[in-house]
């Protein structure tokens, strides 16, 4: 059986994370939730599904961190006796629910949505995690990178993010299982903030059983579909976007954040740094079907990217080349240059925040991750830098745009300190 194992980071932690309310549970007399049956199973299966698209197939553990948090509440509609928290389309333009056990709803200071994030005031929990955390879906984005980044720092045996869902994934729930009351010693500490608390323990017991018994182990049972290949590029060219298989992000999970800026609406952000290696970082597979000579332009969006020096390493078949593109300078195509490339070797664009720009709390500098656009030069109109196709590209619809930010991983229960990204790095 693999040790629960602290690795430094504890004081970073809250030492407790009170539920929505304080003084009793969501959902009891004195704290009612008002969700009919149809939904809670479409908050359930909300979890679920995103569960798997991340590749967690035990959702059943998620959705008992919300079942014990907010009874799976979302909106102050559903639970009244709580604080009112920011609007959100996911309320209707309502405001989020919010928890009343930091002080008084004036000062702001309670947790955000079903899974109560919360890295101190309201303002500052958007400022981390993104304007989206105040939506149902964005909240329930946030669960799992958290859960993979507290994993790392906390259990022996695992290091890297394949490894954390594995655990998660392999957890049989039911009373007595080592790995299950493993996981439930885990979330009472690194979720809730309390080590060892048999109280906090024993609630993240009776409501994950609960959700694993309300549906039933047929529900919570989905078949995940392998990943699709990352496809070639043809002869006449194509564009590789952030949500395209040839896309591939690393750093630290929870500190990516979606945008609705970008190409199509949509896009990857984070913010700069000047540390010498990248926190977060991405990589764009270009494998032509045709030998030739390319030309490679990337999407940025002056609305969002803020970083004047993002440095792009295109990899081709004559060796490797650095772009530097200042990103706030245009919404469109920018040129990077024209390189060979040859089918069955695979060139990359690489792209990462440590642009030199020094991550400041107050003065952050979003750098994105968009699209790359791969055409044949003699396809390309007039081999100008692309500009020509800014305008046709330029996003009309309200996507999101993901991003990794300076702030922690994604946050959580009530109380819980977010595990800030570079003024308290763990070491």
């Amino acid at each position: 059986m693999k040790a629960l194992l602290l690795v430094g980071c504890l004081a970073q932690v809250a030492s407790a994370a009170p539920l929505v309310g304080g003084g009793g549970s969501p959902g009891d007399a004195d704290h009612p939730v008002y969700l009919t049956a149809a939904q809670r199973k479409a908050r359930a299966t909300l979890i679920r599904d995103t569960a798997a698209a991340s590749g967690m197939t035990n959702a059943a553990l998620l959705a008992g961190i919300g079942e014990v948090e907010t009874n799976f509440a979302h909106c102050w509609s559903e639970a009244t006796w709580a604080c009112q928290g920011p609007a959100s389309s996911s309320c209707g333009g309502g405001p989020v629910i919010a928890g009343a056990s930091d002080g008084p709803c004036s000062q702001q200071q309670g947790g955000l949505g079903m899974f109560q994030f919360d890295s101190g005031t309201y303002q500052q929990t958007i400022n981390t995690y993104g304007p989206g955390i105040v939506t149902i879906q964005g909240n329930t984005d946030a669960v799992i990178p958290f859960l993979v980044t507290r994993a790392k720092q906390s259990v022996a045996g695992i290091d890297t993010d394949a490894e954390a869902l594995a655990w998660m994934n392999s957890i049989r729930i039911q009373d007595g299982d080592a790995e299950y009351e493993k996981w439930l010693y885990f979330v009472a500490w690194r979720y809730n903030g309390c080590m060892g608390c048999t109280t906090q323990i024993n609630k993240y017991r009776a409501g994950t059983n609960k959700l694993r018994d309300e549906f039933g182990p047929t529900f919570w049972t989905i078949a995940t579909t392998p990943p699709e290949p990352c496809a070639t590029i043809p002869a006449d060219g194509r564009v590789i976007d952030e949500s395209d298989p040839c896309f591939e992000k690393g750093g630290g999970a929870t500190s990516w954040y979606t945008g609705d800026t970008g190409m199509g609406g949509r896009c990857l952000y984070t913010y700069t740094t000047d540390d010498p290696e990248a926190d977060n970082h991405a990589t764009w597979t270009l494998d032509v079907e045709a030998d030739g000579t390319y030309a490679i332009e990337v999407y940025t969006d002056a609305s969002l990217a803020q970083t004047k020096q993002a440095k792009y390493t295109v990899t081709h078949a004559g060796g490797t080349t650095d772009a530097l593109v200042d990103q706030s300078a245009m919404t469109g195509w920018q040129l990077l240059g024209e390189f060979e490339l040859r089918a069955g070797t695979p060139g990359t664009v690489a792209l990462g925040d440590n642009t030199g720009e020094k991550y400041v709390s107050t003065a952050k500098v979003a750098i994105m991750f968009d699209a790359v656009k791969v055409t044949p030069s003699t396809a390309r109109p007039g081999g100008g830098d692309g500009d020509e196709d800014a305008e046709e590209e330029t996003p009309t619809d309200n996507g999101g745009c993901s991003s990794t930010s300076g702030g922690a991983s994604a946050g959580f229960a009530l109380g819980l300190l977010v595990l800030a990204r570079r003024h308290r790095r763990c070491n």
